[in-house]
């Protein structure tokens, strides 16, 4: 896949792109059908399966203390599109003079002059230009005059509800990290690097690996099944996020960590890049009246982690 960063570095070898835009937050379900679909129609024409997309989101720029918590980084964006087949990716770096841009003149300027594309395919509530002028029916308005043709992508519905990335957001930030895992069709994962912490559950005797990730958005506070993978190896794990330890005494103004406990593992992680899955929610973080209760707690956590694990096993 080749991703272009500036609009004066289109590369060649990309014939008759056809293109979706659009921020694409977390490439759920809804999504994910849209890339299935732009890339059997670029087939049928012999075109370039193709994406515009936007970094940093619009909102950032525009009114930055109301931006949302970005699902996906960058990164996790671009992995997710390339393993859908998409071919090309052009991300338009968003800035005050874009955002005060006509919806007339971002597509016959930028979608029409400068990328060239052959087709644009979007869904039905799409919306471009200044103050989010444009709509769907001004861009096939605009390829009818330039001569480029504009479809329109249906939406995927989850239970009589539209597959939107506000679902995601929502059954993140509350906690629901199993339904968001049917709305995105794979975990929410996080990802980063295992770094020191207090060293707590070293002397807990439940050893945890600390992850400083990238991600704006950390799933609500709470304990969790989730599978922690790394160089390549996914490995079962219990992860509390939240102000830990949860001993009764301790400051509540102690910083968010994410510390996961990966069954049967006894190595190093420390320095180590991983991807932290998030499975389903065992409770609440809670305080505890003292180590040995905490602990206890702990033990239970995994005992019913392996049994989620043993049924998943046995669907298999």
């Amino acid at each position: 896949m080749k991703v272009v960063s500036r609009l004066e570095q289109l590369p060649h070898g990309c014939p008759r792109p056809v293109a979706t835009i659009g921020n694409f937050d977390g490439m759920h379900l809804g999504h994910q059908e849209l890339m299935r679909d732009l890339v059997r129609r670029a087939a049928e024409i012999g075109g370039t399966p193709s994406v515009v997309t936007f970094h940093p989101h619009p909102i950032q720029v525009l009114a930055p203390d109301n931006a949302p918590r970005q699902i996906q980084t960058l990164k996790q964006k671009l992995a997710t599109l390339e393993s859908l087949g998409i071919q090309l990716v052009i991300v338009i770096p968003f800035d005050l003079e874009l955002a005060h841009m006509s919806a007339y003149d971002f597509a016959s300027d930028i979608l029409w002059g400068r990328l060239a594309l052959e087709e644009i395919h979007v869904g039905p509530n799409f919306a471009f230009g200044h103050r989010r002028e444009g709509s769907f029916n001004l861009l096939r308005e605009i390829g009818a005059e330039k001569g480029f043709p504009v479809g329109r992508i249906h939406q995927i519905q989850f239970r009589g509800n539209r597959v939107s990335s506000t679902a995601v957001r929502q059954a993140l930030l509350s906690g629901q990290v199993a339904l968001a895992r049917r709305l995105l069709g794979r975990p929410y994962t996080l990802e980063g690097e295992i770094v020191s912490g207090a060293a707590t559950g070293s002397g807990l005797r439940v050893p945890t690996a600390n992850l400083r990730t990238e991600n704006e958005l950390i799933p609500r506070m709470g304990v969790y099944v989730t599978l922690l993978t790394v160089e390549g190896n996914r490995r079962q794990s219990v992860t509390n996020i939240g102000v830990s330890p949860t001993v009764t005494g301790l400051a509540s103004s102690a910083p968010l960590t994410i510390e996961s406990h990966v069954l049967d593992f006894q190595q190093d992680l420390y320095g180590r890049r991983v991807a932290l899955e998030f499975l389903v929610r065992l409770r609440e973080e809670r305080r505890f009246r003292d180590k040995a209760a905490l602990v206890a707690q702990i033990g239970r956590d995994v005992a019913r982690a392996r049994r989620y694990f043993g049924r998943l096993k046995g669907l298999a």
